[in-house]
């Protein structure tokens, strides 16, 4: 499958947050009162907090960061997933490895995140293998998030195992590196709840705009 990385990292630049997150208050408004009431805050949230928000966020140098890409009917948004802060949450919460055959997961690897040119491989083991499995981030498809390059060399040598460290549905949370990134995904839960898309209560706290009100 030819990866579209590039096309959507073009894209993702001229991305504008207000339009999109209007565009969703507007879905909401139109579905039902709860609807206009949950979008009714999220206007607050945005006009209070999130307009001020630079996007896109900078990455910063020497720290390790990921660029999730999601289509939407305003364009491109990048998400922007901190890898070291990850690896923290890992190691402070103690979070258990998962084991896997790579042969069975190696669907997960975006072949646009490896670096087929060998002078320019940089081999950076200090964090783990990443990946994330999300119903609203990856259609609810296994996606490596870091380790790319790792669990692709496992299955090519035959590799019998590998360990990945596997986020899931509100596990995703603290992979976030901005505020906006966040935002647009409590944003697109809420939105998804409202339309009928997502069961009510899947995620701990419904609405989830109610985070940035507290």
């Amino acid at each position: 499958m030819e990866s579209k990385i590039e096309q959507y990292e073009r894209e993702s630049r001229i991305f504008q947050p207000a339009r999109h997150f209007h565009l969703r208050m507007e879905e909401m408004k139109i579905a039902s009162q709860h609807g206009a009431d949950i979008a009714e805050k999220w206007l607050d949230v945005f006009t209070r907090i999130l307009a001020k928000e630079e996007y896109p966020v900078v990455h910063p140098i020497g720290h390790e960061t990921f660029s999730l890409y999601a289509d939407y009917e305003a364009g491109v948004f990048e998400y922007a997933l901190d890898i070291d802060g990850a690896a923290s949450y890992i190691n402070k919460n103690g979070l258990k490895a998962e084991i896997f055959e790579p042969s069975r997961i190696i669907h997960a690897v975006d072949q646009g995140n490896v670096n087929t040119d060998p002078a320019r491989i940089k081999p950076n083991h200090k964090n783990p293998v990443m990946i994330l499995q999300n119903s609203l981030l990856t259609n609810g498809k296994p996606y490596c998030i870091n380790g790319n390059h790792r669990l692709t060399e496992a299955y090519k040598s035959g590799c019998q195992h590998i360990k990945v460290y596997v986020f899931r549905e509100m596990e995703a949370v603290p992979l976030f590196y901005d505020t906006l990134s966040k935002a647009a995904y409590f944003l697109e839960i809420d939105r998804r709840q409202i339309a009928g898309d997502l069961p009510l209560g899947i995620y701990r706290k419904s609405p989830m705009v109610n985070y940035f009100l507290e």
